[in-house]
């Protein structure tokens, strides 16, 4: 029996932020500011690539598949034939205009979903349907930094590396990442806390000192959906507020390795610089 999933931000979804995530202030968005284009992706006819009309706003996407996104120019796959509502909502400072389209997919696809990774990732559509992750603490290296661009050593945290529990008592073990693959959610649980670099403590009311970093209390993020690029880089977006690890400012991380049971993953600084590295493992 075929099962039909709801997609998340997810399957080779691409994510590119709109210029402004401030907008000036002015009048409100027109009907043409709320207008947008779409086409068939030349790789793959199930794969529609979005374009909104005016690059300068805040942009909100609601495919019709499940799935919403953020950003100029995105794309969403549509492994299941049929007549799909894709709303356009665009923001400034003097308030929204929201725009629909339909788009209609012809035949299925479902080679969309055996993608090794996503299969790595939460299970496959043949387990449970999700996975859970955590930061693999008792392993040296588990975290660490190195330099952006990487030296002739490579994507390895040369700077420093955490060793076997490290950060015990920081707010960042024992934090669970659940990948989902009905709808790409994301599901960040992190018991109360997470740990943050110095730099991001302002942003964290209620943050304290700890073990070179801050320490700062944080709801968990349920229900948010993950991004998956694969490219010259393969990288994973994390929606909204939620993020994994140790925190940059980023929630982008580029897989730098995969197994069934083990991540490796490489994440930028806000500022620049620096290459953090993450290493987790499968519950």
């Amino acid at each position: 029996m075929k099962m039909k999933l709801l997609f998340s931000t997810s399957i080779l979804v691409l994510l590119f932020a709109c210029k402004k995530d401030n907008p000036q202030l002015g009048p409100a968005p027109t009907a043409a500011d709320a207008a947008f284009t779409y086409t068939p992706s030349a790789s793959n006819a199930n794969i529609i690539e979005f374009t909104a009309n005016n690059p300068d706003l805040q942009c909100l996407w609601d495919f019709g598949n499940g799935t919403k996104a953020k950003g100029t120019s995105v794309s969403s796959p549509y492994p299941y034939a049929g007549t799909y509502t894709v709303k356009l909502t665009v923001f400034s400072s003097g308030g929204s205009k929201s725009s629909t389209q339909e788009v209609t997919i012809a035949q299925d696809n479902l080679g969309l979903l055996n993608n090794p990774i996503f299969i790595m990732l939460t299970g496959g559509i043949n387990g449970p349907g999700y996975k859970t992750w955590v930061i693999d603490s008792t392993v040296n290296g588990h975290m660490g930094v190195g330099p952006d661009p990487v030296s002739p050593l490579g994507n390895t945290p040369e700077w420093w590396a955490a060793g076997p529990l490290d950060k015990a008592g920081a707010g960042l073990y024992g934090d669970q990442y659940v990948f989902h693959l009905n709808g790409f959610k994301f599901d960040m649980i992190n018991h109360g806390d997470v740990y943050v670099h110095n730099s991001l403590s302002a942003n964290f009311p209620g943050s304290f000192q700890n073990l070179g970093d801050f320490t700062a209390p944080y709801a968990d993020q349920m229900n948010e959906s993950w991004t998956l690029l694969e490219s010259a880089d393969t990288t994973i977006t994390i929606s909204n507020n939620a993020f994994m690890g140790f925190y940059t400012g980023v929630h982008t991380y580029k897989i730098l390795d995969i197994t069934d049971s083990t991540l490796f993953l490489q994440y930028k600084h806000h500022a620049g610089g620096f290459n953090w590295y993450l290493r987790l493992k499968s519950e």
